[in-house]
């Protein structure tokens, strides 16, 4: 997997822990959108890769719609769990 910098340190593209998070916590693309507050193309979009999501927007829907920190979902993406 290719490796970036992110959030100011080596890590995964900001679409990797969204669609990973997502998926850990049996979410739809949808139920993101609507409860981040943003459209749901935009979302998607983010998760596809088509657009850069910033970094802030990635630690925010970790928190704030997953509830599982970046470290977590590294680790899962890294197949460290």
């Amino acid at each position: 997997m290719q490796l970036r910098y992110f959030g100011g340190e080596m890590a995964l593209r900001g679409f990797d822990f969204l669609r990973t998070g997502r998926e850990l916590r049996g979410l739809t693309q949808t139920e993101v959108a609507e409860v981040y507050g943003v459209s749901e193309r935009t979302y998607r979009r983010w998760e596809l890769g088509d657009v850069r999501v910033p970094f802030d927007d990635v630690s925010a829907i970790c928190d704030q719609v997953f509830k599982l920190r970046i470290d977590e979902i590294r680790a899962v993406i890294n197949g460290e769990d």
